[in-house]
């Protein structure tokens, strides 16, 4: 992939939005990219920002902050508040910073040329399957709307064979026939490979799918899980596939990236990110992760032992000073407390940030 350019770039991102509680930094000066049929996944606990990384991808979160908000007044407050910050510029759709999406900044096109670009270009697998589809019409009929509204001449003959083509494509059963029901009678992992089919079927470059495996059972996850390995085999398409399971993106990811408190704490080769995980909580995440440990036994490493990581994730609305991550790190300084640490590239395509990673590689923790 050397040599390519990004299909997504990512600079310096920032999506805050208003509660009672305060400003909420749920991406917070983010940077990263995806290359030409590549998949990412974005791994962390649940609330560090990853579906808000998701929807501020996809110019959504507006939408988002302005509900949050609950009047226009505080949304416009927020958004002075953050072009007066150090790294300030200007706020697009919710947004600060860039988003490179095939050589256009997404923050700085009006909507009705966001509008050709979503669903066409870059699809979104949203989480909560059962809230995604409407109980009100048929699947056969949600599954083409993403055609119908950019192909306003095609033939109803011709969009039922394309919608029975990707539901046949993600294994929905009897799809002949069924295709004409409503979502209630479908199953929770039938439903997730329906919105697969609704990703897939105008062809985009780039699908986001936001924890396409949650609240399904193991023999379900494992169908969806196939799916999403025949899609990166066999389509030529990016992914950004977005979970709390490490076992998930272990097993379908080329680069890794760790989010905590709002922040990428690390960025690299998946294979070197699983095995030799650098900054303190990379390596926390992967000892908590059972199927994880086993894999690095069987690497070759000596037998880790299973174990947590102390304390609780911060509130978006309180981050700590310094590094984020500080209050749980067994190797924190006085500087990790007081200054937030540079991401910066320790190796090829390989970010961490951390006062100490040098320093803890080379002696060791």
């Amino acid at each position: 992939m050397r040599g390519q350019e990004p299909l997504l770039e990512v600079k310096d991102l920032r999506a805050y939005y208003v509660t009672k509680r305060g400003i909420v930094r749920a991406v917070d000066n983010v940077s990263f990219d995806i290359m030409p049929g590549e998949c990412v996944g974005l791994l962390g606990e649940s609330g560090c920002g990853k579906s808000s990384l998701a929807l501020a991808i996809m110019q959504l979160f507006d939408r988002v902050a302005k509900f949050a908000a609950g009047t226009s007044g505080a949304r416009a407050a927020l958004d002075r508040y953050l072009e007066s910050q150090e790294q300030g510029g200007p706020v697009r759709h919710g947004v600060q910073g860039s988003i490179i999406f095939r050589g256009r900044d997404l923050t700085t096109l009006p909507e009705e040329e966001l509008v050709r670009v979503r669903g066409r270009e870059i699809s979104l697998i949203p989480q909560g399957m059962t809230r995604a589809l409407n109980p009100q019409f048929s699947v056969g009929m949600q599954t083409g709307e993403p055609v119908a509204i950019r192909e306003t001449q095609v033939r109803l003959k011709e969009l039922r064979e394309k919608v029975l083509q990707y539901l046949n494509l993600v294994h929905i059963p009897d799809a002949g026939t069924r295709f004409v029901l409503d979502p209630g009678s479908f199953s929770g992992g039938e439903a997730q490979r329906i919105l697969i089919a609704m990703a897939l079927i105008n062809g985009p470059y780039l699908v986001i799918a936001d924890e396409p495996t949650s609240a399904l059972d193991m023999t379900v996850q494992r169908q969806i899980m196939n799916v999403l390995q025949m899609v990166k085999e066999e389509f030529d398409v990016s992914l950004l596939i977005i979970s709390h399971d490490a076992g998930v993106i272990a097993e379908l990811a080329d680069r890794v990236a760790v989010m905590y408190a709002g922040r990428i704490m690390e960025y690299g080769d998946a294979v070197q990110m699983f095995h030799e995980p650098g900054h303190p909580y990379t390596q926390g995440l992967m000892a908590s992760f059972p199927t994880i440990v086993m894999m690095q036994m069987q690497a070759g490493k000596k037998r880790p032992r299973l174990r947590g990581i102390p304390g609780d994730p911060p509130d978006l609305t309180d981050i700590p000073s310094g590094c984020p991550f500080h209050p749980r790190c067994q190797f924190a300084q006085d500087r990790c407390r007081e200054e937030i640490p540079e991401y910066r590239e320790v190796g090829p395509r390989h970010w961490v940030m951390c006062h100490r990673y040098e320093e803890l590689q080379s002696n060791g923790p």
